[in-house]
């Protein structure tokens, strides 16, 4: 008996040196997944919108070609309905794709300059922006809270908000269903100042410059935003517009969840730091 014993604890320490020298692999992570998560972290949530960069663009690239967009109107009008959260956007993507030439690039940059100068920034700062939508009435709120420096120096907080209709409709060229939005007409500024140190115009372009290009459709029926969800999953989606507009969305759980969690709100920008010179 007692020689079985030794044999059993002599197998059994055999056994456990054998286990510690195994090298446990993971399973890769998949690309999409992975992808996601880069973007994520590149683009933390709980924090006002930010303008997409070089290298965040470059990510948002990665994440679309991992993933395999929504090719019809069901799976959309499914997948899109409730509140998405805007975490970062830019107006014009092409200044940031790959290939774009660096000459083009500082030129441009050197006239914004230039027209730049010829009136001071805007005080303001998004602290959060979103998107409510209902497919069953084909429409969209857009909201955005923001704080501005008002005439007298004093911070002062207002709110934005678009409302906009939008058909599904096959594009031609990839036969997928997009969105066309076009506005409802109403279109609200709230704003808790008589002074608010410029003109509505110059607040409303230097609003436009950093939200989505939803909160900017001009009214009539002629005028349409056409919406290509290029990545959609349960909580991240990827939309595109024309000519170069990019917008990256969190799907939201609640609406005032943001405001009860301390997430940062937006301070007005010193120094002129991306803002907007419309």
């Amino acid at each position: 008996r007692r020689g079985g014993s030794m044999s059993r604890h002599l197998a059994w320490c055999f056994g456990v040196s054998m286990a510690a020298g195994l090298t446990v692999v993971s399973p890769p992570t998949p690309p999409r997944l992975a992808a996601r998560a880069a973007l994520l972290e590149a683009l933390p949530l709980g924090q006002p919108p930010k303008l997409l960069d070089r290298p965040s663009m470059a990510l948002v690239n990665r994440l679309e070609a991992a993933g395999t967009p929504p090719s019809t109107a069901e799976f959309l009008s499914l997948g899109l309905q409730g509140r998405w959260e805007l975490i970062a956007t830019v107006r014009d993507a092409a200044k940031l794709e790959p290939g774009f030439s660096p000459a083009a690039a500082h030129a441009v940059g050197a006239t914004a300059a230039v027209e730049g100068a010829k009136r001071p920034p805007i005080p303001m700062g998004v602290a959060r922006a979103e998107a409510l939508i209902r497919p069953g009435d084909r429409e969209v709120l857009s909201s955005a809270w923001f704080q501005l420096r008002d005439g007298t120096g004093k911070q002062v907080g207002a709110k934005l908000e678009v409302e906009s209709r939008f058909t599904f409709v096959d594009d031609a060229i990839t036969g997928k269903a997009v969105l066309d939005l076009r506005s409802s007409g109403r279109t609200r500024l709230m704003l808790p100042t008589r002074n608010p140190g410029c003109s509505v115009d110059a607040l409303m372009g230097a609003l436009h410059a950093h939200l989505s290009p939803d909160f900017s459709l001009a009214e009539g029926a002629e005028y349409v935003l056409r919406l290509q969800t290029t990545y959609l999953d349960e909580s991240i989606w990827v939309t595109r517009s024309a000519p170069f507009c990019c917008s990256v969305y969190h799907r939201a759980d609640d609406e005032m969840a943001w405001m009860e969690s301390g997430a940062p709100a937006g301070q007005p920008e010193q120094d002129g730091q991306g803002q907007s010179d419309q």
